[in-house]
């Protein structure tokens, strides 16, 4: 009889400020390092972790611009400190260089693909990553007026350390064919980041209820 592999995750709830990616990483990089210290497998953060969801505001393309330098923090603060992180979701420019995304349409409303992708990253514990996911159901106009859908692409479950995982993010958890499609290629976790718009100002009776 095979033994089930048991691993411990650090599930971090943190209140991503406004457009403060700087703060909200060093933030975030005290809650992984200590959850290395307690001997966890895997830390993840939330959806929009790094500045928020204010895609209005002028200045918020602007930081999206700076993702890959978030990235490759993550990936050095996954090696220093020997755990696998899911860094919440990264707001980033899309890719126009002529590959796959070059001319994705968003298959929600028919309209023409916007330049921002709400992707996740799993990161493994030697800094490497193992797998990737752009956000597929957008939430409302909110989302879709702003960024693009990875459409009909396949859901992929990917190795790790941890075996098989599969990603999705927020509103993805509403449609059951996703998790399927995972849990057919092998996925034994399936990780979604989530965005919550509460303030810190709300008592902590109110934000611990959902």
């Amino acid at each position: 009889m095979v033994t089930p592999q048991k691993y411990k995750i650090a599930v971090i709830q943190l209140y991503p400020k406004p457009m403060q990616p700087d703060k909200n990483f060093d933030k975030a990089a005290d809650f992984i390092r200590s959850a290395a210290a307690q001997k966890c497998d895997l830390a993840v953060l939330p959806e929009y972790h790094l500045t928020n969801w204010l895609p209005k505001n002028e200045k918020f393309i602007d930081m999206c611009k700076d993702w890959k330098r978030y990235l490759q923090q993550y990936q050095a603060l996954a090696k220093e400190c020997n755990i696998c992180i899911v860094p919440g979701t990264i707001v980033q420019i899309r890719d126009k260089e002529g590959d796959a995304f070059d001319h994705r349409e968003n298959y929600l409303d028919g309209k023409p693909s916007n330049d921002l992708e709400n992707v996740a990253y799993f990161i493994d514990n030697q800094g490497e990553i193992a797998g990737k996911y752009v956000k597929k159901n957008l939430w409302g106009p909110t989302e879709r007026e702003h960024l693009t859908s990875s459409g009909r692409e396949e859901h992929v479950a990917f190795d790790t350390p941890l075996g098989k995982c599969g990603m999705l993010i927020c509103w993805d958890l509403a449609f059951p064919e996703a998790f399927r499609e995972l849990i057919v290629q092998g996925a034994k976790i399936i990780i979604l980041p989530t965005f919550c718009a509460y303030s810190e100002s709300l008592p902590a009776q109110a934000k611990n209820k959902n």
